[in-house]
C-alpha cells in the first residue's frame, strides 16, 4: 500500500497543479493575441517570500587576556 501523503506533500503538489494552469493559460493567451496580432499582455507573477532561518548560535571562544 503506498503510504498516505503529508499535508506539506500535497501543498507542494498542488502549487505545482496551480503553477501548470497559469503557463497553460499563458500559452493559450498568447495564441489568441497571436491570432488577433496583438500583443499578448504578461501576467504578473507574485514572488514567494523565502522562509526565514534563525541564525546558528556561534560558540563562543574565550579570549586570553593580555598581560
Amino acid at each position: 500500500m503506498a503510504k498516505a501523503k503529508t499535508p506539506k506533500q500535497l501543498e507542494i503538489s498542488i502549487r505545482s497543479l496551480k503553477r501548470k494552469i497559469s503557463l497553460l493559460e499563458a500559452q493559450k493567451k498568447r495564441a489568441v493575441a497571436a491570432k488577433k496580432k496583438t500583443p499578448a499582455k504578461k501576467k504578473r507573477v507574485v514572488k514567494r517570500k523565502a522562509a526565514k532561518r534563525k541564525p546558528a548560535k556561534r560558540k563562543t571562544v574565550k579570549k586570553k587576556k593580555r598581560r
